[in-house]
């Protein structure tokens, strides 16, 4: 990560033909990726998938899916439909094979759910104790071209001073009171607040408004994101 950020810092131009394209610096840069092709005002509904889990912690996949629909809703840019494993459309539909991007598999989730964009993901890695860590890889497809619009790569450790420093921004400015006398550091003590505050960070990377929406390094887009 401390070298996608340094890459991130700099101003890259690449000359294709007498072309410049100019990579500029975002918020956290590199973990998160946005296309700066995408029409986002045109994404009006996105299915979201149950996420993988790669933990030990069996509940999480369903827990932090939910989350993350809650928090991707408030941002009002497009409705939410959860689709959980246990759901037997789950089966029937083999949501699993999303992942190979086939134009067919993607043309039946729009069909079915009458959607523009699917979001699924892993949960790379959860640790409760001695203090919470979190680690999430996602993408978001259009379904309409296989198109990817938005990804996402980041770990969250508790004991970090810089995610300290906005776990107590986000409490000042989504949880504020009721919480004494721990006040901001539930955060660190309840797994469920600390899932709230990681899906809240993933909700604000997507853009307000397109056209102004940041674009992150090439050395992101290939290490992480090229098939």
């Amino acid at each position: 990560m401390k070298t996608l950020a340094t890459a991130a810092a700099l101003t890259l131009v690449l000359c294709s033909g007498c072309r410049q394209i100019i990579y500029t610096e975002s918020p956290r840069a590199g973990h998160y990726y946005l296309n700066p092709r995408a029409n986002f005002p045109s994404v009006g509904r996105v299915v979201l998938l149950e996420l993988d889990n790669l933990s030990a912690r069996q509940d999480l996949s369903e827990s932090l899916t939910q989350t993350l629909a809650d928090e991707l809703s408030k941002r009002h840019l497009f409705s939410v439909q959860k689709v959980m494993r246990s759901e037997p459309i789950w089966q029937t539909m083999n949501l699993d094979a999303v992942k190979s991007h086939s134009l067919e598999d993607l043309a039946a989730i729009r069909q079915t759910f009458g959607a523009d964009a699917v979001l699924y993901g892993t949960i790379q890695r959860y640790v409760s104790f001695p203090h919470l860590q979190t680690g999430l890889t996602l993408k978001l497809i259009d379904l309409r071209s296989g198109q990817l619009l938005w990804a996402f790569e980041d770990v969250w450790d508790s004991t970090d001073k810089a995610v300290e420093r906005r776990m107590q921004s986000f409490f000042k400015e989504q949880m504020r009171s009721g919480y004494e006398p721990m006040d901001w550091q539930i955060l660190v003590t309840s797994p469920r607040a600390f899932e709230r505050f990681v899906a809240w960070e993933v909700a604000r990377t997507l853009p307000d408004l397109p056209h102004n929406a940041p674009v992150q390094t090439i050395e992101y887009r290939r290490r992480y994101l090229t098939p």
